[in-house]
């Protein structure tokens, strides 16, 4: 039986389009319209125009022999996205301790939440001097080196549709001032393999991160190393650069990321 809704405080077709993919959790082999529309108490009309829509977004496909729908491998991988991010941390955690101590600045492992950097991990430094950062403080994408990479491994047009209403605030003298600058940073960060933030965010720290990508080749992380600006030197940054790189491809590699060949 259709359990009772309070469609009042909720919105009636997504209720009953979650109704319809439970349901379909729930039948391996699939289930057809009427099926569906008795189990659901609702009419075939509106039970199927829910699937279309649902096909159409390809979250249901439909067995061009039986007729009956089934919910299509869509949603697994929307699954698999979130654990990958509620695991990422616990997964991560050695490779930031090596690289920590191989580096000895602060390290830290950040995702992109709603167009923003959100860091999720911090190993800080053991030095006196060091990087004090917090899990849980978010940035812009345009000028820090965590931001930089994500951008770096999407399509152009999608780059422009993330930064088209980007206003390039100045958060420092070397902050990014504008889409065509930062277009030419991303294509150093596409050669390099990892990004580069020259006192743009916060005058006094230098950042270089890299990508963390799954087994589709999608970006899911980003670790960088932060360095103090009175200890940083331009000629150490290629060895921060490969060291940060090597890192991140250790963790894209143990997730099930591939080199195409």
């Amino acid at each position: 039986m259709r359990r009772k809704k309070v469609y009042e405080s909720t919105v009636q077709s997504v209720e009953r389009t979650l109704d319809i993919v439970e349901a379909l959790s729930n039948n391996k082999d699939g289930i057809g319209v009427t099926e569906l529309s008795k189990a659901l108490n609702l009419h075939k009309s509106t039970v199927h125009r829910l699937l279309t829509t649902l096909m159409v977004r390809k979250y249901v496909e439909q067995d061009s022999e039986t007729g009956k729908y089934r919910l299509s491998v869509k949603l697994f991988e929307l699954g698999n996205a979130v654990l990958s991010k509620l695991n990422m941390r616990t997964h991560a955690i050695p490779f930031l301790r090596e690289l920590r101590e191989r580096c000895g600045e602060t390290v830290q492992l950040s995702i992109v939440d709603q167009n923003e950097v959100l860091y999720i991990d911090v190993l800080e430094s053991n030095e006196k001097i060091g990087v004090k950062a917090k899990i849980g403080e978010r940035a812009p994408l345009y000028c820090t080196a965590a931001g930089k990479v994500w951008l770096a491994h999407l399509p152009d047009e999608r780059i422009y549709e993330v930064v088209k209403d980007t206003e390039f605030k100045p958060f420092t003298p070397r902050t990014v001032p504008s889409r065509e600058v930062l277009k030419t940073q991303l294509q150093s960060v596409r050669e390099k393999g990892w990004a580069v933030d020259d006192g743009e965010f916060e005058e006094d720290l230098r950042c270089v991160s890299a990508a963390v990508r799954n087994y589709r080749g999608r970006v899911i992380a980003c670790i960088s190393i932060s360095v103090p600006a009175s200890r940083f030197t331009m000629p150490a940054i290629e060895d921060l650069g490969r060291a940060v790189k090597e890192s991140a491809d250790k963790i894209s590699y143990s997730v099930g990321f591939m080199e195409k060949q």
